[in-house]
C-alpha cells in the first residue's frame, strides 16, 4: 500500500508539472470521469496519454511528450492543454492498461477549453479521419471548420505474436507461478488454543470520503494482529491508519471513499476452542477463465475465517464467491480466476 500511494503521488505530480511547466500561461482543462470495464465493474489500472508537438492557444509550444494517470476504482482526473483551439494536428492518444493485464484499449481525445471539468464522452473521438476547429485535429477528431489530420486504428485484442517478446515473457511468468503454486500447496497447518478471533468485521463509521474515524467491536490483542483491508488491499498500520484501543483513525490521504469496502480481521483474549490454521493453500480446480468451482483441503470453521486472495487481493465472500463446506463457487466466469491468476486461501478449521 505504501508503494502504491508513493507511485500514485509521483504520477499525479509529474503529470501536473509536465503540462504546467511546459505552458504556464495556458488555461488547462480538467477531464474527470468514472471509467468502467465492459462488464460494468470499475476499471483499475493506468492511462498513458501521448501527444505530438503543437502550438497551444496562447502561442506557446507544447513539445511531443507523454504522461500517465492512475485509475483507482474507476476514478480518473487529469489536466490537459486544450487541443481543439491549438495548431493543426493537435490531439491526445489515451491508452488504457488494466492492473490485471487483461484489458487494454486506446482512445483519441480532442480537448476543448472549459472552466468546468469535462467527462470522457465530451472529449472522446470516433476512430478514423477528422478535423478540429482552428486547425486543431487528431486521429478520429471532429468538431471544427479547418485543419485536418489522419490517424491509425488499432484493432483489439492484439494477437500475442504481434507483441515482440510477449510470448517468452508470459512463459517465464507462468513457470514462476507454477513453482510458487507447488511450494505453497504443501505448507503445513498450525494450531493454537486459548485465543478468540474476529473475522470479516465491518468497522462502524460512515464511509463517505470525509469521515476518517471508525470503531471495531473490540480492541485487537495484540494490536499487531489487526489486518485491515480496503477494497481487498491490506492497509499498513502507522502509515494508512493508527489504532487506539478499538478506534481506527485513517491518515488524511487514506480515508475510505463512498462505495469502498472496509473489512477487519483480528485476535482478542479468550478461551476459544483449539483451532488449526491453513495458510497459503492453493484450492484445487482449473484456472482458465471458465471454471467457477474450486475445492479446499478442509472446511473453514467458522466459514468467515476464510480469506481468499486472487493475485494478492482479498475477495469478498458473498459478493465475489460463496462457500459451501469445502467448495468455493465464484459468482460468474467474469469474477473467476483467469489464465495466469494466482488463487490462495488461508483459514481456520
Amino acid at each position: 500500500m505504501k508503494n502504491f500511494r508513493h507511485l500514485l503521488s509521483t504520477v499525479l505530480l509529474c503529470s501536473l508539472l509536465v503540462v504546467h511547466c511546459a505552458l504556464a500561461q495556458n488555461t488547462l482543462t480538467q477531464i474527470r470521469d468514472i471509467v468502467h470495464k465492459a462488464d460494468g465493474t470499475p476499471f483499475n489500472g493506468t492511462v498513458i496519454i501521448t501527444w505530438n508537438g503543437f502550438t497551444a492557444p496562447s502561442g506557446g509550444t507544447i513539445a511531443p511528450h507523454s504522461t500517465s494517470a492512475q485509475i483507482y476504482n474507476g476514478a480518473l482526473s487529469i489536466l490537459l492543454v486544450p487541443s481543439t483551439t491549438a495548431s493543426t494536428g493537435a490531439y491526445y492518444l489515451a491508452t488504457y492498461n488494466s492492473n490485471d493485464g487483461l484489458t487494454t484499449f486506446t482512445e483519441t481525445w480532442q480537448v476543448p477549453p472549459s472552466s468546468t471539468p469535462l467527462t470522457l464522452s465530451q472529449v472522446r473521438q470516433p476512430a478514423g479521419t477528422g478535423t478540429g476547429s482552428t486547425g486543431g485535429s487528431g486521429s478520429g477528431g471532429t468538431g471544427g471548420t479547418s485543419g485536418s489530420g489522419t490517424g491509425s486504428t488499432i484493432t483489439l485484442p492484439l494477437p500475442i505474436t504481434q507483441v515482440s517478446g510477449l510470448s517468452a515473457a508470459l512463459a517465464t511468468i507462468n513457470s514462476s507461478i507454477d513453482t510458487l503454486s507447488t511450494a505453497v500447496k504443501n505448507i503445513p497447518t498450525t494450531s493454537v488454543t486459548g485465543v478468540a478471533f474476529v473475522d470479516a468485521e465491518i468497522p462502524s463509521g460512515a464511509i463517505n470520503g470525509t469521515n476518517g474515524v471508525f470503531s471495531l467491536s473490540q480492541a485487537p490483542s495484540p494490536a499487531s494482529s489487526l489486518q485491515l483491508y480496503l477494497n481487498g488491499l491490506e492497509l499498513t498500520a502507522g502509515l494508512d491508519f493508527t489504532m487506539t484501543a478499538n478506534t481506527v483513525a485513517f491518515a488524511s490521504n487514506a480515508i475510505p471513499q463512498a462505495g469502498d469496502e472496509l473489512t477487519a480481521y483480528y485476535r482478542i483474549p479468550g478461551t476459544g476452542t483449539t483451532a488449526q490454521f491453513t495458510d497459503g493453500e492453493t484450492p484445487s480446480g482449473t484456472i482458465g477463465g471458465t471454471n467457477v468451482a474450486f475445492t479446499l483441503a478442509a472446511a473453514p470453521s467458522p466459514a468467515a475465517s476464510l480469506r481468499l486472495y486472487k493475485n494478492g487481493m482479498l475477495l469478498q465472500q458473498g459478493a465475489d464467491y460463496t462457500l459451501n463446506n469445502t467448495t468455493i463457487t465464484f459468482s460468474s466466469a467474469v469474477t473467476a480466476p483467469q489464465t495466469g491468476d494466482v488463487l490462495t486461501a488461508g483459514y481456520r478449521h
